[in-house]
């Protein structure tokens, strides 16, 4: 106890210089822990979002603008598909259910979702609660009722009973139908995804809300092949959707399914789950980059410790050396530097291990506001080795020069 209170005292005498080295090592190691929580939570909470959309089929073109469009309200919808292709997939003998759902519309910048009742009946697995489940109010049962996301009605203060009209496009700023009044209905119990932010409706209410768009529309001179921002979903609303979402009754039929539609020229057929791992496997390597600029940063940070440890003690030599005069054995001093330096090191794992999880916190809670994903921090074992590491190398980084100061001669240093 002795060493360690002496250790102490030592440190205190040049408090700016030690403190200076705690701070290394609390952001290097901090910088270290933010990477690894943000690839776990971005991994989590994107496998999480997916996880009520088994297979979705939609027009021809990206597989990732679809996945976006579909699971994360986020770009704009491809393009419209024929809605009877959702009665064709309903009667196919390999799938529990296909549900419809459009998008076109937004309010204040919150997705319009037109679909089907059926989606309040469809569950993530099989005897698991239904995915979306109303917390105040019910389900719509005629055009032009809503019922919004928790996030939604709590951002946009909508209760059961209010109205409001949306807006043309998937982004605030649109055309407003001023004739088409919503009726909220009712209030989604949170889902922590992205449909915490969506308003659903029926799929007349978008179909209605866009008769008027029925008319022939100007040429224009996109490029072939291009469509017009507006023209992704304003096309065919009659007997349109732009999704459906499909439940297969088993992972064999999902095969036999996706395997179906590879040869079918209308659609597309998409593992949602897949496109999110394909692109994990392409950010892959920028992530790795990222861990090993933090772990050198870190490594750096570790030698600095030595040093400074190191030259702490030389310029302490004759404070040493007194006590050697009086007594102290060379495993006194070795152990009062060692003390030093695990303290320093120690001090600032753990202030780096807490400043991580605080950075984490602030950066989770606002891309959790902007995607609506979850962004959960729990503790991994990759975390876990890194802590285990970081306070193992730095006791090493202090035996070393605990190790030389202990055996420097006492009459050099009285002299």
């Amino acid at each position: 106890m002795i060493h360690l209170l002496i250790a102490w005292r030592n440190l205190e005498a040049k408090p700016l210089q030690n403190l200076l080295t705690v701070a290394v090592v609390a952001t290097s190691l901090a910088m270290t822990v933010v990477v690894m929580l943000l690839a776990a939570s971005i991994h989590y909470g994107l496998v999480r979002a997916t996880e009520p959309f088994d297979l979705i089929v939609g027009a021809k073109g990206s597989p990732n603008q679809l996945v976006l469009n579909t699971v994360f309200l986020q770009d704009v919808p491809i393009g419209n598909i024929d809605y009877a292709i959702a009665g064709e997939l309903a009667q196919n003998p390999l799938v529990a259910s296909a549900v419809a759902v459009g998008f076109g519309d937004n309010y204040r910048g919150y997705r319009m979702v037109g679909t089907e009742a059926a989606l309040f009946a469809h569950t993530v697995a099989s005897g698991r609660p239904p995915w979306l489940q109303v917390a105040d109010g019910r389900p719509f049962q005629n055009p032009f009722e809503a019922v919004l996301g928790a996030k939604a009605a709590r951002e946009t203060g909508l209760k059961p009973g209010d109205s409001f009209v949306s807006s043309h496009g998937v982004v605030a700023g649109g055309e407003i139908h001023g004739d088409k009044k919503y009726t909220v209905v009712g209030i989604l119990k949170p889902v922590d995804g992205p449909y915490d932010r969506a308003i659903l409706t029926s799929l007349q209410s978008i179909w209605q809300a866009h008769s008027h768009d029925s008319a022939p529309r100007p040429e224009t001179s996109a490029p072939s092949g291009v469509q017009d921002a507006d023209e992704d979903h304003d096309h065919d609303h009659d007997h349109g959707t732009t999704v459906i979402l499909v439940k297969p009754k088993g992972y064999a039929e999902a095969m036999r399914l996706y395997q179906q539609f590879q040869k079918e020229r209308r659609v597309q057929m998409v593992f949602p789950s897949q496109v999110v791992v394909n692109l994990f496997a392409a950010l892959g390597e920028g992530q790795k980059v990222l861990n090993i600029i933090a772990y050198a940063v870190f490594a750096m940070a570790l030698l600095l410790v030595s040093f400074s440890v190191y030259w702490s003690a030389l310029s302490r030599a004759r404070d040493r050396a007194v006590l050697r005069a009086v007594g102290a054995s060379q495993g006194d001093i070795f152990r009062i530097i060692l003390a030093e330096g695990v303290l320093i090191v120690w001090s600032g794992a753990v202030i780096g291990w807490l400043a991580g999880h605080g950075v984490f916190a602030v950066l989770a809670g606002f891309l959790q506001q902007k995607t609506g994903i979850l962004f959960a921090s729990p503790f991994t074992a990759s975390e876990a080795y890194t802590m285990a590491g970081a306070l193992g190398i730095g006791l090493l980084a202090a035996v070393i020069p605990a190790w030389f100061t202990a055996r420097s001669g006492i009459a050099t240093d009285l002299g």
